[in-house]
């Protein structure tokens, strides 16, 4: 699918990289169905891209703290967890690439610079004219999803790469679904699934979804 997002060069553009984090490998998670088996190989293409191209690239990290964690189970909490809020390697972010912490879900208002702990994803995007965000990482319906509409409502223009985000197997015990998913009982959503769904919700009102080839042809 095209864009009229994505241009020549990608002027005015950034790549954000959401919550791909140490907590996805650990063993809870690894034991999971989880969509789109090249997500690291596309996160991977799409990194080296904008940076040979010099072109600016932005890490949000989730952190969970006792409001919604009070009893430090999370794998996000810094606390109880400190490895678990890490980046993964393959995204680990190269000097001078911002590296913002969020507290909720949505990475366009609830998250901070690590170096300051007032800087707004906002204010980093408006520093460098960013007028286009392209939106790779974790997960889908959840995190991703939440910054993709915060960004719109921003006024920015949004890109999802669909197949460099990802998600998880999902159900409700008493809610059967229509396929067999990851919860103990009953029936759920494969990932697969989950994963098409959100970017449906997002494609064409909230965002353009598209796939890594489409990007890359564009720098």
């Amino acid at each position: 699918m095209s864009t009229p997002y994505l241009v020549s060069e990608l002027p005015e553009t950034a790549l954000v990289v959401i919550d791909v984090q140490q907590a996805f490998i650990d063993p809870s998670f690894l034991k999971r169905e989880r969509s789109t088996p090249n997500l690291q190989p596309n996160i991977t293409t799409l990194l080296a891209g904008f940076r040979a191209k010099h072109l600016p690239v932005i890490h949000i990290h989730h952190i969970d703290t006792g409001k919604f964690d009070p009893e430090g189970r999370s794998l996000w909490n810094e606390k109880t967890h400190p490895e678990g809020v890490l980046p993964q390697d393959y995204v680990t972010p190269l000097a001078g690439e911002p590296v913002l912490r969020k507290y909720d879900q949505s990475s366009a208002f609830g998250a901070h610079l690590v170096s300051d702990r007032t800087t707004s994803l906002k204010d980093v995007l408006d520093s460098q004219g960013i007028k286009t965000v392209v939106l790779v990482g974790q997960s889908s319906p959840h995190c991703v999803s939440s910054t993709a509409r915060s960004a719109f409502d921003l006024g920015l223009s949004v890109v999802v790469v669909g197949d460099a985000c990802a998600t998880y197997a999902a159900g409700i015990p008493e809610f059967p679904g229509v396929a067999k998913g990851d919860i103990k009982e009953g029936k759920g959503w494969s990932a697969e699934l989950v994963h098409g769904i959100a970017m449906a919700h997002l494609d064409g009102d909230i965002a353009d979804v598209v796939g890594t080839p489409e990007v890359l042809k564009f720098l």
